[in-house]
């Protein structure tokens, strides 16, 4: 029998022994435990999400990789999609949408998941929490918006 574990993440085998993915990190799993984690996860991808609430907008291949990251965390979600204007203006609308009992532990995960794709926002952000510029190490206060000696946005503002 097999006894070699699989990367759930990448599907690379490795001999029983190992306990880690060289690639990606993730914990390896014996064939049995990976058939039933893909299990798992098809349920969980299939399982209808009830009063729905809205946790991003976007585009769907974005939204595409977010549901991926909350199936695997065991978060039942989906995107929905609709068509733009007929005029293509306006582009199509997707929007990933949760149970409204599951929108804190997506919105936990998504920020987790952002955060390791880009830990230099992460490191950015603790200089401004700390008074001080990420770009060039000066000064700043908490509610500045600039950075008065290089000039940096420390805050984005989204305009509606």
């Amino acid at each position: 029998m097999n006894r070699n574990k699989l990367c759930p993440d990448c599907l690379t085998e490795y001999l029983h022994h190992v306990q880690k993915c060289a690639d990606c990190g993730a914990d390896l799993l014996l064939p049995e435990e990976h058939r039933k984690a893909q299990e798992e996860k098809k349920r969980i991808a299939e399982k209808v999400v009830e009063n729905s609430v809205i946790v991003r907008e976007g585009d769907f291949a974005w939204l595409s990789e977010l549901r991926s990251v909350l199936i695997a965390a065991g978060i039942p979600c989906t995107v929905h999609a609709e068509a733009g204007c007929k005029k293509g203006c306006c582009g199509d609308t997707c929007r990933l949408v949760v149970s409204s009992g599951d929108v804190e532990r997506a919105q936990e995960r998504i920020e987790e998941y952002f955060a390791a794709l880009h830990p230099e926002v992460c490191a950015s952000n603790a200089l401004i929490e700390s008074g001080k510029c990420p770009a060039c190490g000066a000064p700043v206060d908490t509610d500045a918006l600039t950075c008065r000696d290089c000039g940096l946005p420390l805050l984005i503002i989204e305009e509606e």
